[in-house]
This record gives C-alpha cells, sequence and structure tokens, in this order.
C-alpha cells in the first residue's frame, strides 16, 4: 500500500501535462520526489536579493542546520552551505543537480568548495550575501538516473553521470572557444536561446533543413563526397564532424552520443558553458 500514493503521485504529474514543456517539469517533480530533494528540512529562514539569488537556512529534523543558495536563472542546481557564523562566514561543500528530459531525469551531488559570506552574521534583515571568489569543482559523489522503466542508482549510475560529466566539459570548453551571443554582464541568456543557437551548429541533422548551417547544407548537397557514419539511428555527415571539431571530440557525434547528451541533458550543457558568469552573479 505505501507505494500506491507514489504511483498516484507521478501518474497526476505526468497525465496532468498538456505540453511538452509542463510534460518535463512534471518528470522533474516526480525526480526531486523520488531523490528526497524536494523535501531538504523545513527552511527556517529564507532570503532573496536583486539578482535572483535565494539563501535559505533549513533545519532539519536530525542534523545541524545549512544553508542552500539557489539562482532563479538556474533552477537545475544548488549549492549547499553551512549555516553563517557569527561573522557571516559560510562554507560551501557541494553542488546537487537535477535535470529532466521528457523520457526522466539524472540528478546527484558534486563536491564543491567555497566560502561565501552574509551581510550579517544571521542574515537578519538583509538579503546582502554573496560567495568569495571561485569556487572548485570536484568529482560527483552520488547520482540516480530514471530513463523511462528504467531506474539506474549507485555505482552504474555513479559512472555513467562521471563520463557524461566529462564529455560535456570538454565539448563545452571548444564551445566557449567560439563566436557566440554574449551574456550580458551578470545575466544569463535563457536556455531556449543557448539550445536555439548551439543545436543546429552541433547536431544539424535533426533540425529543420533552413535552420541548418550554411556550411553544413554545402557539404551535405548532392555531389559534395561527403562521408557519413550512423549512430543512434542517425546518419551523420562526417565530413561536416571534421570541419566542426577538433579530433579528439568527433567520435561524440559520428557515434551518436553527442546527441544522447544533448536530448538527455542540455541544461547540463548550458550550466558547464555558463559556469564563469553563473559565477560572477554568485560573486554579486
Amino acid at each position: 500500500m505505501k507505494g500506491a500514493p507514489i504511483a498516484f503521485l507521478l501518474c497526476a504529474l505526468l497525465f496532468s501535462a498538456f505540453s511538452c514543456k509542463t510534460v518535463a517539469r512534471g518528470v522533474e517533480k516526480a525526480g526531486r520526489f523520488l531523490d528526497g530533494t524536494a523535501f531538504p528540512g523545513k527552511a527556517v529562514k529564507t532570503y532573496k536579493n536583486s539578482a535572483g539569488l535565494t539563501f535559505s537556512i533549513f533545519s532539519p529534523k536530525d542534523g545541524e542546520r545549512y544553508g542552500i543558495l539557489a539562482l532563479s536563472a538556474a533552477p537545475y542546481i544548488q549549492f549547499y552551505c553551512t549555516e553563517p557564523d557569527e561573522a557571516g562566514l559560510f562554507f560551501i561543500t557541494r553542488l546537487h543537480f537535477l535535470f529532466s528530459n521528457l523520457d526522466g531525469w539524472m540528478e546527484g551531488d558534486m563536491d564543491v568548495s567555497g566560502t561565501g559570506v552574509s551581510g550579517t552574521g544571521s542574515l537578519a534583515g538583509t538579503g546582502n550575501f554573496s560567495i568569495n571568489g571561485e569556487l572548485t569543482i570536484g568529482n560527483i559523489t552520488r547520482g540516480s538516473i530514471k530513463r523511462r522503466d528504467r531506474h539506474l542508482s549507485g555505482e552504474q549510475a555513479l559512472t555513467e553521470l562521471r563520463n557524461r560529466s566529462e564529455r560535456i566539459a570538454a565539448l563545452t570548453g571548444w564551445m566557449k572557444e567560439q563566436t557566440t551571443p554574449r551574456n550580458e554582464p551578470g545575466i544569463l541568456v535563457p536556455l531556449k536561446h543557448f539550445e536555439n543557437y548551439w543545436q543546429p551548429i552541433l547536431l544539424p541533422e535533426t533540425v529543420k533543413a533552413k535552420l541548418r548551417p550554411i556550411g553544413f547544407n554545402a557539404l551535405n548537397s548532392a555531389g559534395s563526397n561527403a562521408q557519413y557514419t550512423y549512430g543512434q539511428d542517425i546518419k551523420w555527415n562526417s565530413t561536416y564532424t571534421q570541419e566542426l571539431l577538433p579530433e579528439q571530440l568527433r567520435s561524440l557525434r559520428d557515434s551518436g552520443s553527442l546527441l544522447r547528451d544533448w536530448e538527455e541533458a542540455a541544461a547540463w550543457f548550458y550550466i558547464y558553458y555558463n559556469w564563469d558568469t553563473i559565477i560572477k552573479m554568485l560573486n554579486g
């Protein structure tokens, strides 16, 4: 009988949807319910500032009080930290991520170290808080994956998440070196704009012909003598791949693993690509 309320909740979340975006939001809520992050403890204090940052202090039933630092422009991640001491100092200890898609979700924790300071030790009556300088990213330490009717956890999920993190980090490192739409100081380009810009470049075979780059269309036309490979049931123009990407990244596109990473976690690309901007916003 205990599983019945959970099953009912998941059905209510998913079948109340009337659009793909609504379904994705429902799946994300289901993911938060299953992994427990929807109920991190009772929030005893919550503070917001004009930059869209929220700092909440939680008091769990067991254990010490802690804080969660969240950014409204990037709702896929939360920074866990200690409660500010009398001097206002707090320590950031980990990052929790949750990326949803139409077939499921993936969530986990990543080691992150850094410090922050609040305007007053108790934050009473103020939304004045920020981190100090950079945040150091460590390993993914825990995670789980829901993919259709499969639920992965433990070492299997951890290995897959770490491998995906490495692939996305490598590709976004290259993406940052290209000419792209610039974020205004302290403002993130919306995720949808990011997707609309990069998907036709990285995965032109998956978008409408009118959205594809001119260079791809030239290489994909009859008589171009382009070479092709197959991956994830799609015929990839490997000649375009060679012209687009450095050698160490080409297999990601031609094998179809880039497509799978993008479909399941485009927001993960978004977070890594915009990491410097996110840090600047947190510093503000």
